[in-house]
């Protein structure tokens, strides 16, 4: 539709989510990191993760059978990217195999959990493989 307007549709919707995510205290300058992440011994990562930190919308599309999930947009502060990842910070914990779509302001991610670590019961790190990048469309906010 032409006449769609996405970003204005994104902050309509992030005033209706709430941020249910408890940062540990030791990360109180989360949001004041960016830029290039330096790579660390016995890093077998394909490609090099940039640090950004910003406000998302998170919907699971594909949960696993014996875990039933919302199909609500939930809030998450994304962590970095790479070429082909994600890394974000979640509010519940999420499974590998599980699908995402994780809106941002100016463009929406498929994505697929790989990895989940518990920092405490409202704060995961998430990281998820890049199934597909879309452009900002109405499809990001359908079913």
């Amino acid at each position: 539709m032409l006449d769609f307007d996405y970003q204005k549709h994104y902050a309509a919707l992030v005033e209706e989510v709430s941020v249910a995510i408890t940062m540990p205290e030791t990360w109180s300058r989360y949001f004041e990191e960016s830029g290039v992440l330096p790579s660390l011994p016995n890093d077998l990562r394909a490609s090099q993760r940039r640090a950004v930190r910003t406000y998302g919308l998170l919907r699971i599309d594909g949960a696993l059978p014996a875990i039933p999930r919302n199909a609500d947009f939930m809030g998450v502060y994304t962590k970095d990217f790479s070429k082909n990842a994600v890394g974000f910070i979640s509010p519940i914990q999420l499974y590998p195999t599980e699908r995402l779509r994780l809106i941002l302001p100016t463009f929406w991610l498929s994505l697929f959990v790989i990895r989940c670590r518990r920092h405490n019961s409202r704060c995961y790190e998430v990281g998820a493989k890049l199934l597909q990048h879309n452009a900002p469309d109405e499809t990001a906010f359908s079913d």
